[in-house]
């Protein structure tokens, strides 16, 4: 184990913070937050408009396609939030006007969508402002931001005489950068008519299709778990991979909405049928600990578990603690992968449902794979039997965590009596002389 935990220290840990901590993937990892409230209520429209019971189905059809309005729109706009969220990043990670950039990132972004048509005419084309567009808003927010940050470097800007006020003087400061970067991406796409986003989304192929795999998903989780194991955020130095796993999950909502079979799998929600109780897998872990003998462990339980109902389970990661403790790393592991296989194949096998539905992460175990699966009964089934499986694993590992504890406060126990002895004896002495 500890040659493990070396390797991955040394080896892995190192190339993979150097990519967490990059200015480019901070940006993304925070602008793609901004998309989550937006799939939430789009997913709960979905939910009112799908909900999988015969009757129900009956009594909504009349209105489905009004229910499926709210949900259409902020899925159909994922691309442009995550325009504005990451040009908004980004440019706030450079201390720069944020609400310009974003405005020119938003402006070079639509003339990106824009498509000729029989006539000769160009139109926007609206059906890439959503997951499809996700990847080309990545890097149009990128080239957008770092335009500006060299022209405003180089000093590459309108400058108006003192008596302007200063707004005004601000909104000529981006003319040279809009224009470059207008012209930039009207030669790409329109003179050249290259189609950035159908490019972009062949490039990223491989590595979808990849994370659409069993072998792919289970090396993510497994490198999650081993970057957690290590004391590393593994959710955020893996954040990268979101958009990926965001694209999927719009790919199975416009499925749904279709009526067609779901494509994706390892969507962004297939994470809430391994998380049972946060990373880990770790609630009957912290239920096990709260009947523990040991009563450090047993305190630690009590206050951890409203944590862990909630899908919060720092206080245990960090509490017990499971970061570099050989005992517990090994099951943190194997729960991890195991419930991301068995997942994988009950879903494969249509066995359960696949993810479709955003879901908040804060949501308890049942009810959040329930959700996230869009209704379906035997995904809650499968919540009480993923707690069963971790509950199987963790019990060996828990009871020698136990031991250990136990063993360790015998041993402070005797030899606090010993010296309470050697303090005795030595008063005895003294009192004596």
């Amino acid at each position: 184990m500890e040659k493990i935990v070396q390797f991955v220290n040394e080896k892995i840990s190192p190339p993979l913070m150097k990519v967490g901590e990059n200015r480019y993937m901070i940006a993304v990892k925070n602008g793609m937050i901004l998309t989550v409230p937006f799939t939430i209520i789009g997913s709960i429209f979905m939910i009112l408009a799908q909900f999988p019971l015969t009757s129900y189905q009956n009594f909504i059809e009349p209105y489905k396609n009004v229910l499926m309005v709210p949900t259409s729109v902020t899925f159909g706009i994922i691309g442009l939030i995550a325009v504005v969220g990451i040009s908004y990043s980004l440019s706030q990670f450079y201390k720069i006007d944020t609400i310009r950039n974003v405005l020119m990132s938003l402006v070079c972004y639509l003339l990106v969508q824009s498509s000729m048509g029989e006539d000769g005419s160009y139109s926007i084309n609206t059906g890439n402002f959503g997951t499809l567009g996700v990847f080309s808003a990545i890097i149009i927010s990128f080239v957008v931001v770092e335009i500006y940050r060299f022209c405003m470097n180089k000093q590459l800007a309108i400058k108006m005489p003192s008596s302007v006020p200063p707004a005004i003087a601000k909104s000529f400061n981006i003319l040279i950068p809009l224009l470059i970067s207008l012209t930039v991406f009207w030669v790409i796409r329109v003179l050249l008519g290259f189609d950035i986003n159908a490019s972009l989304n062949m490039l990223f192929s491989p590595l979808v299709q990849g994370l659409s795999t069993l072998p792919g998903i289970l090396v993510f989780m497994l490198l999650r778990s081993l970057l957690w194991c290590v004391g590393i955020h593994g959710g955020a130095v893996l954040s990268v991979a979101d958009p990926i796993f965001l694209t999927m999950l719009g790919a199975n909502t416009d499925a749904l909405a279709a009526g067609e079979p779901l494509p994706y799998i390892t969507a962004a929600g297939f994470v809430n049928f391994i998380f049972i109780g946060g990373g880990g897998a770790t609630l009957m872990l912290v239920i096990f600990m709260i009947f523990s003998k040991d009563q450090g462990l047993r305190t630690l339980g009590k206050l951890s578990l409203p944590a862990s109902i909630f899908e919060i389970n720092e206080p245990i990661v960090f509490g017990v603690p499971m970061v570099l403790n050989p005992v517990l790393m090994i099951p943190y592991t194997l729960c991890n992968t195991l419930l991301a296989l068995i997942a994988y194949l009950l879903m494969y096998f249509d066995v359960i449902g696949r993810p479709v539905v955003a879901v908040p992460w804060t949501t308890p175990p049942i009810l959040m794979q329930y959700l996230t699966s869009g209704g379906d009964w035997r995904a809650a089934v499968y919540g009480v039997f993923a707690l069963l499986v971790s509950g199987a694993i963790y019990y060996p590992f828990f009871k020698m965590l136990e031991k250990q504890r136990l063993d360790i406060t015998i041993q402070e126990t005797a030899e606090n009596e010993e010296n309470l002895e050697g303090e005795t004896v030595r008063e005895s002495n003294e009192s004596v002389y």
